[in-house]
């Protein structure tokens, strides 16, 4: 058993580095915090008994954190053995690694690092082969400027595309984008011990938004017939009034001719002259009545035959009834 954090591991950062390209915890892709052994210790503690507890999400994420606070060759190990049990394969993989690596370069009890290596080699060379892998294949004709790739979140660079690293095992979102073109997401599963390739596809270019329905068409169009037959009606009434007056008067004119001709006959003086103003008047209220009923009728006629048509303009939306 394992009850001691030992000294602090300068090597964290290349496990952090790896762990970002084999798919590992998520804890890899956090910023380093600020030491703070006080808070590590207790979470180193939490983390054991969480474990004993049989509870080992929670104990792995209390590992995790603790390492964050205040690295330590001894809190690596236990996050290394936890991830194990939880079946984090290529997270224990690198951890157990990472392990190795930094208690040969420790300083302090001999015999604890020796028996630190030794543990870690033996839990590393039991999960190696159980490791399963993950090649994320990028053809040229899928290959496009500003594409990226992510496994579970974590980038794929350009020069991993084809490699066989290392992931945990069960499903791997592998996603890609770049500017202009459509997302791709593929999942795939990986068991222990398997290796699987990924193609990935062209990426599809994006279309442009549709644009929204336009209105339709509508032809502005008016018949000259109802201004006229209106303008022809107005005259005709203009008419018909002044042939009104013309009969009124020749109809008062032909009353005082008989008055100044009692007789029969009329032979001289006023009434003659009454009565030709008089027949003057009703010739011209016989033409102009006539006129103004002609303009009338006619300008009766031209309003109705101009009357408003109904027609369908097929428009973006289908037919349309427009009124002209």
């Amino acid at each position: 058993m394992i009850h001691h954090r030992a000294r602090p591991s300068r090597g964290l950062a290349l496990a952090v580095v790896l762990l970002g390209l084999g798919g590992g915890p998520a804890f890899a892709q956090q910023e380093p915090a600020r030491r703070d052994p006080i808070a590590a210790e207790a979470l180193f503690e939490r983390g054991k008994a969480l474990m004993d507890q049989g509870h080992t999400p929670e104990a792995c994420a209390a590992f995790a954190e603790s390492q964050r606070l205040d690295p330590a060759g001894g809190t690596l190990l236990r996050l290394a053995l936890c991830h194990e049990a939880e079946g984090k394969l290529a997270s224990a993989w690198l951890e157990f690694g990472e392990v190795i690596r930094v208690s040969k370069e420790g300083t302090g009890d001999a015999a604890k690092l020796q028996e630190r290596v030794r543990l870690a080699r033996e839990h590393l060379a039991a999960i190696e082969p159980r490791v399963p892998k993950l090649a994320i294949v990028v053809p040229a004709g899928s290959r496009v400027g500003g594409l990226t790739v992510t496994a579970n979140g974590l980038p794929r660079d350009e020069g991993t595309w084809g490699v066989a690293l290392p992931v945990d095992p069960g499903d791997v979102v592998v996603a890609a984008t770049a500017p202009g073109r459509s997302e791709s997401r593929t999942t795939v599963h990986v068991a222990e011990g398997q290796q699987q390739n990924v193609e990935l596809p062209p990426l599809a270019p994006v279309l442009p938004a549709a644009s929204p329905p336009r209105a339709p068409a509508i032809v502005h169009q008016s018949s000259a017939l109802r201004p006229v037959g209106v303008g022809l009606g107005l005259v005709g009434l203009v008419s018909l009034g002044v042939g009104t007056y013309f009969g009124a008067h020749a109809i008062s004119k032909w009353n005082a001719s008989n008055t100044a001709c009692p007789g029969t006959t009329c032979t001289g003086g006023d009434g003659v002259s009454l009565a030709n103003d008089a027949k003057s008047s009703a010739r011209a209220a016989d033409v102009t009545l006539g006129a103004g009923l002609v303009a009338v009728a006619a300008g009766v006629v031209l309003y109705l035959v101009g009357a408003p048509t109904t027609i369908e303009v097929m428009g973006s939306t289908g037919a349309v009834s427009v009124t002209f």
